[in-house]
């Protein structure tokens, strides 16, 4: 079982590699006929035909950009996609597993999860909630708080896991 949900997880990597990688190189070839057209009116031509193009160098700078444009195209989704199939992945496979070979655990990972739900919602209620206006960014004062428990959660989480590690530390000092 293992073996073959190996094998579909790398033909989903190496599918989405070659349908990204298609779409980012499908964008090279308008972006240097962009650029070329832009160095035949530079030169002071009205009209941009493909003889001046073709007679156009581009210098090696323009060309290498033009590349890492259409190289980022692909990349940068590519990964967003690939995080996000990794984040479901890992949620979603030991799930499945939890629940085939040991669904009385299931009942620790409820806990575990209330127990975050309600440390949020406790450092939601110390947040303070002021409305945020400048030039760039304008926020509601609940959207506000929001972030600010969001905040507070992950300093409330650090010193947890300090502390843990620190407890962990002591106790097994003593053993």
């Amino acid at each position: 079982m293992q073996k073959y949900l190996s094998l579909i997880i790398y033909s989903i990597v190496l599918v989405l590699f070659v349908a990204f990688g298609m779409y980012g190189c499908s964008g090279y070839p308008a972006q240097k006929e962009l650029a070329l057209k832009q160095a035949v009116e530079e030169k002071g031509y009205t009209e941009v035909t493909d003889d001046l193009m073709d007679q156009v160098k581009l210098p090696t700078k323009v060309e290498d950009q033009i590349t890492g444009n259409a190289v980022a195209d692909w990349f940068i989704p590519l990964s967003y996609v690939l995080v996000g199939f990794a984040m479901i992945a890992a949620i979603v496979l030991p799930l499945i597993y939890t629940v085939t070979q040991d669904p009385k655990s299931l009942v620790k990972i409820a806990i575990s999860l209330a127990a975050l739900v309600v440390v949020f919602f406790v450092c939601y209620a110390f947040a303070t909630g002021e409305a945020v206006k400048t030039p760039d960014v304008e926020m509601s004062a609940e959207g506000s708080k929001y972030i600010g428990g969001v905040l507070i959660m992950t300093y409330v989480m650090i010193a947890v896991a300090f502390l843990g590690a620190i407890f962990g530390e002591v106790s097994r000092s003593f053993k």
